[in-house]
């Protein structure tokens, strides 16, 4: 297995950097490529604080598509690209580290990377790049690395557009509400629509892991109000350093897009998912039906939401009695359980505020701790402008997952276990000259669960992090590509 993943790392490295050299892509950002940016996630960072307001313009994503949709495009036809270092400290009070003495401990991290914008002839591309490396004073807690990559190249013709979405995430920590790690911001791990992104949306143990996603969506524009979106991939989370439940997903979607007015569409899609566990012999498949709508005002309002009825299949093997003369009915099946589904996201940008929330429900993972979960997952920020060269930011999330309940079928792990995660935090950073940045914080991190689990020093019902980091980084200003 991990061979396998050592080569499928290495290819996605090379059809990124491949690409990149021949190509580009459309994404929908509010400014020229915000740092460490899913492509699936919601898009409201400004980029440069001391930049002017962008001209956007209209975001032509599928509403029944992976993309959540953004404020617009920029209006620039400009190729460019963006180094940028970032060095911070962070201080931790309850590290997730088997065997530590639950004091204090101090984290320096020291991360690098790229932002990339490459325009050429039908085709627009985006791609990021972080990677680096976090150091502990405690001896109790190893060292990590930090490997993120997002690409996005999209291909617009007359009549049908074509997009290749790729994540891929090294990272020593759970990423949902810490960044990956304390002081680096990366992905969150939230399950966007449909279960596209793997997600583990619960606190375990300090262990290397390896989170990817590749998509791809085929747009057929039907009339110049609506048009057909066909996406599919895959994406796994696997786990180096702890016992966890590593799965695949195996992902399928189909919908149709009207617009409405100017400002507003609907949709109606379905969508496959189908996990499956490499260590434990299980499989969920979910089958929803999804009706949307979407309103969006460029520069100032994106919103979506889709919900419907999920259909879940929960498959163990058939188990037969050992022993002579076992009497009793075998262990295992298929079970079959009616959920619902939903996932939405907005956001809200005003002259020197900008908001945005987004919240899911529906058949997940197990974040690597449950064998499927019925997950919630909330997210939300405020950011603004205090004056031309210091911003603040707030943030808040809450994940709740629950084991899938399956009469008869005994063998999924934890099934009975809860476990209710919040984070929340803020930040405050400041601007010198055009390139360089100070920045400091602090996250709070709590979970809790209705039986024990051991997270850090300790085993009990619920942990409790606190988290102060002091960062200074370099972000050169867009470097144009003749």
């Amino acid at each position: 297995m991990r061979k396998t993943l050592h080569i499928f790392g290495a290819a996605i490295c090379v059809v990124a950097l491949g690409a990149s050299s021949a190509r580009a892509q459309q994404q929908t950002q509010d400014q020229p490529i915000p740092a460490y940016h899913s492509p699936l996630a919601s898009q409201a960072d400004n980029g440069d604080p001391n930049a002017p307001p962008p001209q956007l313009l209209p975001d032509n994503h599928a509403l029944t598509g992976p993309q959540d949709p953004s404020l617009g495009v920029p209006s620039s036809n400009h190729s460019y690209w963006t180094p940028h270092v970032d060095l911070s400290v962070t201080l931790d009070s309850e590290p997730p580290v088997t065997g530590g003495d639950g004091g204090w401990t101090t984290w320096t991290s020291l991360t690098g990377g790229v932002d990339l914008r490459w325009m050429s002839g039908r085709s627009d591309m985006t791609l990021n790049y972080v990677g680096g490396g976090v150091f502990s004073n405690d001896g109790s807690a190893s060292n990590g690395v930090v490997q993120d990559l997002n690409f996005v190249d999209r291909f617009t013709f007359r009549r049908w557009a074509l997009t290749v979405i790729e994540q891929a995430s090294y990272t020593p920590e759970t990423a949902f509400g810490s960044g990956g790690f304390p002081g680096i911001s990366v992905p969150g791990g939230a399950p966007g629509l449909g279960g596209l992104i793997p997600g583990q949306t619960i606190i375990t143990n300090e262990g290397q892991r390896f989170f990817n996603t590749s998509l791809g969506e085929v747009d057929v524009f039907l009339t110049p109000r609506s048009s057909l979106t066909f996406s599919g991939g895959y994406s796994l989370l696997h786990t180096f350093d702890e016992n966890l439940l590593d799965y695949g997903d195996e992902i399928a979607e189909a919908g149709y897009n009207y617009q409405v007015t100017r400002k507003d569409s609907v949709g109606v899609s379905y969508v496959f998912s189908g996990f499956r566990y490499n260590n434990f012999d299980e499989s969920i498949n979910t089958n929803t039906l999804l009706l949307s709508y979407g309103r969006s005002i460029t520069g100032r309002l994106a919103f979506r939401i889709g919900a419907g009825p999920e259909f879940a299949s929960i498959n163990t093997p058939i188990i037969p009695g050992t022993g002579v003369g076992t009497i009793g009915p075998p262990s295992g099946g298929s079970v079959n359980n009616l959920y619902w589904f939903l996932s939405t996201s907005v956001q809200y940008q005003m002259e020197r505020t900008a908001l945005s929330a987004a919240y899911s429900h529906g058949v997940a993972g197990g974040s690597g701790v449950l064998g499927g979960s019925l997950a919630d997952t909330v997210t939300g920020s405020a950011s603004r402008q205090l004056s031309r060269v210091s911003s603040g930011n707030w943030n808040v999330g809450y994940s709740r997952n629950s084991g899938l309940t399956a009469t008869g079928l005994p063998q999924i792990p934890n099934s009975n276990q809860t476990y209710d995660y919040w984070f929340t935090g803020v930040n405050y950073t400041r601007s010198w000259g055009r390139s360089l940045n100070m920045n400091v914080g602090y996250q709070l991190q709590y979970q809790n669960s209705n039986s024990s689990f051991c997270t850090g020093a300790g085993c009990g019902g619920s942990f409790t992090r606190n988290l102060i980091t002091f960062g200074v980084g370099w972000r050169k200003q867009p470097i144009p590509i003749e």
